[in-house]
């Protein structure tokens, strides 16, 4: 056999061995045969002498096949050397892999069935996508995106569409309401069966239609515009089609769940609205550098304005609170007591996992709801959050026993954000934010059960050295007036 035979014969081999076709316990004595590889910064694998490597791939490594599929290299090899160096095969294991060859067809063509499906779907959500951007601009009623929009409209029916949906607002009206859309205007309006002038908020001299942000009437709306854009394209019923109901059921069923499931513990920082009392809800804004997180009451006041502060203004001043009423004791904020019981851990899992699988359950079409989405992904790290609880202890993961080993870092970075949430939200009873400042209330606050605890500690502790400082100085006078003084030199 010639060089470029055996080469030729390598790289096949190579190419079955790391099929993600094949499983590790269909390779059985396989996984075992060493191989040497390189990986460059973007992932992919080479052999050592691929001329395709480049300069700044990673040393060569010799390991099993089985430890390389284990790190998922094989997922990412390079098509001109196979992805690695291969030994010369025994008969043996040769006769292994031609045995290996026979799984693959089969399940290559079932695989390229699959990736088949899967276009359809992309090109088909893509589509119910570009559509539903259309139907979008038209609730919004933004003109410069409109243009085209109204070429449409001059051959459409002037027959006006309506729906009826709910009204929702302040969260406390549930009448019906009518949402209707004018195929020539592209105007779409909104009127309460109960208030007309639920659904618009004056301010300054201006009416804004708040209806156009309520989930439910949206997605009503929406489908409504829909159906009448898609014309005889039925990818955005497909996809969409059932987005409303599916939203109502989700919402639904995680409300039942809240009611019937009351949550066993909080592990965030309880900010609450000054003016009515109510739990001031988080919104993160990391996609836009511009618009800042915030904490925001989302109840209409008696003013007519909601209430919200920005994330870091309620962080900056808890974080001042704290640090000036542990005034240097640092040690408090690993206090027992502000540790939450195992049990209370354990049922707390038990509530998310369990409230994950009821939004998996309902969420069908609406899955694409971006308050949606941030809830299950909020449920998905605090669960993970209690599983490094449980695994390191909540001081250590709340960053408060480093505090405790550093209280320098207390002292030295008061708005840098030296706590942590979990840390706050374990330290803080409550925040109270008015139209005009932010107070604190904490668990180690003058009067609390944990303080008077704490600082009866304290002062033992300054007890015992003073008696035994006491002591010393006691012992010392006594051996001071016992020892005979010095006889006077003749």
């Amino acid at each position: 056999m010639t060089n470029n035979q055996a080469g030729k014969s390598s790289l096949q081999a190579a190419e079955i061995l790391f099929s993600p076709l094949l499983t590790l316990d269909e390779l059985g004595p396989l996984g075992q045969i060493a191989i040497t590889y390189s990986v460059k910064e973007n992932g992919c694998s080479h052999s050592p002498s691929c001329r395709q490597r480049g300069k700044h791939a990673a040393e060569p490594t010799t390991t099993s096949l089985k430890e390389f599929r284990g790190h998922r290299h094989h997922e990412r090899v390079c098509r001109t050397c196979g992805g690695a160096d291969l030994p010369a095969l025994k008969p043996e294991e040769i006769a292994s892999v031609e045995e290996l060859v026979l799984l693959l067809p089969p399940r290559l063509e079932a695989a390229q069935r699959r990736a088949e499906a899967e276009r359809v779907v992309v090109a088909r959500v893509s589509a119910a996508d570009a559509l539903d951007e259309r139907a979008r601009a038209i609730l919004d009623g933004w003109e410069w995106r409109l243009a085209e929009e109204r070429q449409r409209a001059e051959r459409r029916s002037a027959d006006v569409l309506s729906a009826v949906t709910r009204c929702s607002e302040d969260r406390t009206c549930t009448a019906e309401a009518d949402v209707s859309f004018d195929p020539r205007t592209l105007k779409v309006d909104f009127r309460c069966r109960i208030n007309p002038m639920h659904g618009r908020m004056a301010w300054d001299d201006e009416t804004y239609e708040v209806w156009k942000q309520w989930n439910e009437v949206e997605y009503d709306t929406l489908a409504l515009i829909a159906s009448l854009i898609a014309e005889d394209d039925s990818c955005w019923s497909e996809v969409y089609g059932t987005r409303a109901d599916d939203w109502r059921a989700v919402t639904a069923a995680l409300r039942a769940f809240d009611e019937a499931n009351p949550q066993p513990m909080d592990l965030s920082l309880n900010v609450r609205c000054g003016l009515c009392g109510r739990r001031m809800a988080l919104h993160e804004r990391e996609s836009r550098a511009d618009v800042p997180s915030v904490y925001a009451c989302e109840h209409r006041h008696t003013d007519g304005r909601f209430h919200h502060e920005e994330k870091t203004d309620v962080h900056r001043v808890v974080d001042r609170v704290l640090l000036d009423t542990l005034n240097g004791r640092f040690f408090w904020v690993t206090a027992p007591e502000l540790a939450p019981a195992p049990a209370a851990l354990v049922a707390y899992a038990d509530h998310l996992t369990a409230k994950i699988a009821t939004y998996d359950a309902h969420i069908g079409a609406a899955k694409a709801d971006a308050a949606l989405s941030r809830q299950r992904t909020d449920l998905v790290a605090r669960l993970e959050q209690v599983g490094m609880i449980k695994e390191h202890g909540v001081f250590a993961v709340a960053g408060l026993d480093a505090l405790v080993r550093e209280p320098w870092r207390g002292g030295s970075s008061r708005d840098d954000g030296v706590l942590t949430d979990l840390g706050r939200s374990l330290l803080v009873d409550r925040v109270a934010c008015h139209r005009d400042g932010i107070e604190v209330f904490t668990h180690l606050d003058e009067g609390t059960a944990l303080y008077r605890r704490l600082y009866a500690e304290d002062l033992r502790k300054e007890i015992r050295v003073a008696r035994s400082r006491l002591q010393m100085l006691e012992d010392e006078l006594t051996e001071l007036e016992e020892t005979p003084a010095d006889s006077p030199s003749p």
